[in-house]
């Protein structure tokens, strides 16, 4: 048994503890920015193939006492990686540390202590180093330094999860990845039995994901390469069992009704393009060029999802309070009978939807921190119920 890690977009650390438990892993144990695990060589392939939430899947070298570049330096020789990897394999370090040391308060310089250790040992033993790729690194080694204690992993991902492959083009700084998608709309609950309207789709990810995960399409499926291909104990038959096994658990014959608009004419044809690049799925998603306040959902009950911008830019503040207040105003009169869900990182936007919430799920979109409004959009003339509250 090793011990793997985890991670995920800051709030999302349930979910992804449900999906794993989903897929028969079942001792997890949550912790901030993802959950710990204990499994085998099967579990890390299931895992990278599956995961919707997760992040970086990290299998667990060593640990030791950190309290000083020194005490970094002397963790990371002591590891054996001749055992891991050899000279004429490449790797990167990255890392996290919070160090009342100042030395290891600068990651660049922590990084590079880590590097050098790990070169060191190889010229001790092999006479020979291996060489740094930062870019295409075949082994990626994680050092995380907290509260002095250093904790070295292999990222088994590489890549990071999110990038699943099917989003080729350019794409704005401020878009959602796909894990934090995937985690919104498996907190939604939506399950494909209802309509789902994403009237600000951008380049699609909301609806892609949705779509994936009531075809129950593994999102790893899409991914031709993950790092852990190039450690020894990889067997490309085990790999390529699970993969088929996938492409066999699609659910074929399901038709989720999925109806994504955005008032760009090139977002919608940059979303076609991402939707088209998924193999293995021919579901119709209905794409339309329409502005948010122009939605009108049939009347079957449903569900609306949907990411405005947050106000990142400055000056652009006062138009955005009258985007959510039009989308507040949308909801309550062509949306009854439906729940939606807004995603934000503005506390002063959210007042303008005036609606009254049922549920603020805290999370985090990179440094941000963002809140998932929930709204219940009662049928009837019931007035004080959309009144938000002040409080």
């Amino acid at each position: 048994m090793q011990e793997l890690f985890l991670t995920c977009p800051g709030g999302l650390e349930t979910i992804c503890e449900n999906e794993l438990k989903t897929l028969g892993i079942l001792n997890t144990r949550i912790k901030p920015g993802g959950v710990s695990i204990f499994g085998e060589e099967e579990t890390i392939f299931k895992i990278n193939l599956w995961s919707r939430s997760g992040v970086r899947l990290l299998v667990k070298i060593d640990h030791f006492e950190c309290r000083n570049k020194n005490e970094l330096y002397n963790g990371v020789h002591q590891i054996d990686w001749n055992s891991i990897f050899s000279t004429q394999n490449t790797f990167s370090v990255n890392g996290f540390f919070r160090s009342e040391d100042e030395s290891l308060r600068n990651t660049h310089y922590a990084t590079l202590v880590c590097k050098d250790a790990i070169v060191d040992r190889f010229k001790k033993e092999c006479s020979s180093r291996p060489d740094v790729n930062k870019h295409d690194p075949q082994f990626h080694i994680f050092v995380h330094v907290h509260h002095n204690r250093g904790t070295v992993y292999l990222n088994s991902s590489g890549a990071p999860l999110y990038k699943r492959g099917y989003r080729r083009g350019k794409i704005h700084k401020a878009s959602m990845n796909e894990a934090l998608a995937a985690g919104i709309m498996l907190l939604t609950g939506w399950n494909g039995s209802t309509p789902l309207y994403d009237p600000m789709c951008g380049s699609g990810t909301l609806s892609i994901e949705a779509m994936m995960i009531a075809a129950n399409y593994a999102p790893g499926l899409i991914r031709s390469k993950f790092a852990f291909m190039n450690w020894k104990f990889f067997d490309p038959h085990d790999w390529n069992n699970l993969i088929s096994n996938a492409k066999d658990s699609i659910k074929r014959q399901i038709k989720p009704q999925i109806f994504a608009s955005d008032n760009r004419r090139d977002a919608i044809q940059m979303a076609k393009e991402n939707y088209r690049n998924i193999r293995n799925l021919s579901h119709d998603i209905m794409w339309d060029v329409q502005s948010v306040t122009d939605l009108e959902p049939d009347e079957n009950p449903g569900m609306i999802v949907m990411n405005p911008p947050y106000g990142e830019r400055t000056g652009e503040m006062e138009s955005l309070k009258i985007l959510y207040k039009g989308i507040g105003d949308m909801l309550k009169t062509n949306c009854q009978g439906y729940s939606a869900y807004l995603f934000t990182a503005s506390s002063e936007l959210m007042k303008q939807v005036g609606l009254k919430t049922s549920r603020r799920i805290p999370l985090r979109n990179g440094n941000l921190e963002c809140r998932l409004l929930k709204y219940d959009l009662y049928a009837g003339s019931k007035k004080g119920k959309y009144m938000d509250n002040k409080s």
